[in-house]
């Protein structure tokens, strides 16, 4: 592996010579979402706090039912989301969640978006920063490099939050959450859509990601250079998955790109 990585250190001074934009995955990439807890997953917290707000708005139903519910929901949203490459806003979900149940609220009712909150509330709780996140972007804006966010989440309003919760929103140039614009990796239509926000070439721009069937895919469908950031067992099992680059810590980008941090 360190024999690998000094030839992506020598092909890298040729390759990235001409990069204008490193843009970035939010999730597991900047911002790092805790794993499984005392057996306890994130989602499942999350959903219990929804199912608390929802039950304190009048909609009497069980826990049971209202998890079956939102996963059968859940299920035909991934299916066509999968497909289709689309991200509808994390209302129309829930606001399907309640019709299957009985009550029709429509996505933007007062109790559908209170409830999209409280998930946000609590998955919150449970992100943390890379320890490198906040230092890598400062010094590619130095060194005068254009940054950005393309991220697949459900709800925008929440990923906004997080990214200035964390002091990252000033080192940005651009942000686009998938279900602001509808379109989500690895579609190569979302990644246009911040190229063409931050006015650069997808031949003179970067995309880092944690995600090779997602992240490096569509990044590379758009005609841009990838990096893998290494986290946990990588697995990669199509060709149009394989990174132009891996590292195991942002810092390594920096290193990529011959940039003196010191």
């Amino acid at each position: 592996m360190r024999e690998e990585r000094r030839v992506d250190m020598i092909f890298s001074s040729n390759a990235l010579a001409n990069v204008e934009a490193v843009l970035f995955d939010l999730f597991d990439t900047l911002l790092i979402v805790e794993r499984d807890k005392n057996s306890v997953k994130v989602n499942e917290e999350c959903l219990k706090q929804v199912y608390k707000f929802l039950n304190m708005n009048g909609i009497n139903i069980s826990y049971e039912n209202f998890r079956q519910a939102y996963r059968e929901i859940r299920n035909q949203f991934y299916e066509r989301i999968y497909k289709n490459f689309e991200e509808p806003h994390f209302t129309h979900r829930i606001s399907q969640v309640l019709i299957m149940l009985g009550y029709n609220y429509p996505p933007n009712s007062p109790i559908v978006v209170g409830a999209a909150n409280a998930y946000s509330e609590e998955f919150m709780r449970h992100v943390y920063p890379d320890e490198d996140a906040a230092f890598v972007l400062r010094i590619l804006l130095k060194h005068g490099y254009k940054t950005g966010i393309i991220s697949n989440f459900a709800i925008p309003e929440c990923a906004h939050k997080l990214i200035s919760l964390h002091g990252l929103k000033g080192l940005l140039n651009v942000v686009i959450i998938s279900a602001e614009v509808n379109r989500r990796k690895p579609s190569s239509e979302i990644f246009s859509v911040a190229l063409r926000a931050l006015g650069v070439e997808a031949a003179r721009s970067i995309f880092v990601g944690d995600t090779p069937d997602i992240d490096i895919r569509g990044a590379k469908a758009a005609g841009m250079k990838t990096i893998l950031v290494e986290r946990g067992n990588t697995r990669i099992s199509r060709i149009e998955d394989e990174p132009d680059f891996r590292v195991s810590s942002l810092k390594e980008i920096l290193r990529l790109l011959r940039i003196n941090a010191s």
